[in-house]
């Protein structure tokens, strides 16, 4: 068995905290927790599977968060789960094609949102034209006016949703 140095250690930490640094801030961009990017962020470099309570331990977050995190991380096919030998414990590896990760965020996360946040444009703007029938047509129009703006911008990103999916499966 190899000895491992201190200063092997110590690069191997460094790492590993660069890593989860990484993958909060990207996490974090898409509104999702800290411990998601931190959970997945020890799992991408780690070589071997890890049990949630060396996550636990190793990142310092409760057994709550470890497991809401890894049921995410599942949900999304960024984690899988693998037996080790003469531990009845889960243990967790990183899907490490980041790709399919961030394709499936996009189909299963954020297009079912846009679609709900087209509708409720939709609805908003249908309250807005009749608030502004019924009187005070100045502040409506306003808000119409708004909403409308709003729903410009809607378009547009769904718009571009699939220009970035095409993009991710290259």
């Amino acid at each position: 068995m190899a000895t491992v140095t201190v200063t092997e250690r110590r690069d191997n930490e460094t790492l590993q905290e660069e890593a989860i640094d990484y993958f909060v801030s990207l996490v974090q961009m898409f509104g999702l927790p800290k411990s998601i990017g931190q959970i997945y962020g020890l799992l991408f470099v780690s070589v071997e599977p890890r049990s949630m309570d060396d996550i636990v331990l190793r990142l310092g977050i409760s057994k709550g968060s470890a497991s809401q995190g890894l049921s995410v991380l599942k949900s999304l096919g960024a984690v899988t789960s693998h037996p080790v030998p003469d531990d009845r414990r889960e243990h967790f590896e990183a899907d490490l094609n980041v790709s399919r990760i961030v394709s499936h965020f996009f189909e299963n996360r954020l297009q079912p949102r846009l679609e709900n946040g087209e509708e409720r444009l939709k609805s908003m703007i249908r309250l807005a034209r009749a608030a502004e029938e019924s009187g005070n047509s100045d502040q409506n129009l306003a808000v119409l006016s708004r909403l409308e703006a709003l729903q410009k911008w809607q378009k547009r990103g769904r718009g571009i949703l699939p220009l970035i999916m095409k993009w991710l499966r290259r």
